[in-house]
């Protein structure tokens, strides 16, 4: 069955996001350079004041999705989006409802094409990010039927991925004596069958940086977790990913990690081997 969030959770990835977020910067810039400068010629410096606090509603939302990029947090990208629409709609009414009639008709006509165009490219972003949220927790509810038969209920939404891995446990051995070779093993995802060894010490894992780099998993974050190969065994922490770092269906901070364990990065599920 296809989990619900439809087009939109489907469609969902990063690289499309950033092509969204510069979009917008052209749009929105374009017309708020044009209001600002209509308002200067008119006004003077008091019109270009009163101008820019009125646009500073939209800048100070652009900024927080700005932040949330670099950041790589989901939930701020929620936020600051709802809080671009917002500052459009606010801004846009002074804009055009109050000011604009005392502005030049050509300049300002412009003006607001190429406001509404970023409004769109806005909501389109918004609809990428709740569309995103809806598809996990349903994937998720597939994952909480296993883990409920083995008596574990996961915190937290997971992947599909850590479904199939969950059900590869039930049926596999589980061994416990420990090794002097660890590695981890893909059960699930975009690594299945691929196996990546783990080094004495720490070991971190992420999209474009680390000892094991998953570049082909668009849901692991830039810095997604670190494992640490110690003299006590393997423990796992999580550095801050946008979608969670997860132990036998469980959503975690840090845990102790053991041979059979299954770790869930982004959309890819590895057994402890």
């Amino acid at each position: 069955m296809r989990p619900s969030g439809g087009f939109s959770g489907a469609l969902y990835n990063k690289p499309l996001l950033r092509l969204i977020e510069f979009a917008q910067f052209l749009a929105l810039g374009s017309a708020g350079y044009i209001y600002l400068s209509q308002s200067f010629t008119k006004l003077g410096m008091q019109g270009l004041l009163d101008a820019l606090a009125i646009y500073s509603f939209i800048i100070a939302a652009y900024l927080l999705v700005m932040v949330a990029e670099v950041a790589d947090a989901h939930y701020l990208r929620a936020l600051g989006a709802f809080g671009l629409l917002v500052g459009c709609s606010v801004g846009g009414y002074f804009i055009f409802f109050r000011d604009a009639p005392y502005l030049e008709p050509a300049p300002m006509g412009l003006a607001i094409v190429t406001f509404l165009l970023g409004l769109a490219l806005v909501i389109a972003y918004i609809v990428l990010i709740v569309g995103r949220l809806v598809h996990g927790k349903a994937t998720s509810a597939q994952v909480a039927k296993v883990a409920d038969e083995r008596g574990a209920a996961p915190s937290k939404p997971v992947a599909d991925a850590l479904r199939k891995g969950l059900e590869m446990m039930k049926t596999e051995p589980q061994p416990t004596a420990t090794t002097n070779d660890m590695s981890l093993i893909g059960v699930s995802g975009p690594y299945l069958g691929k196996q990546f060894a783990l080094k004495k010490g720490e070991n971190a894992v992420g999209r474009s940086e680390g000892d094991i780099v998953l570049g082909d998993d668009r849901q692991v974050s830039r810095k997604h977790c670190l494992i640490v190969w110690g003299d006590t065994g393997l423990t796992v922490r999580d550095v801050g990913s946008t979608n969670g770092t997860f132990v036998g269906g469980n959503r975690v901070m840090e845990s102790s990690l053991a041979p059979g364990d299954l770790l869930m990065v982004g959309g890819s599920t590895f057994k402890i081997g």
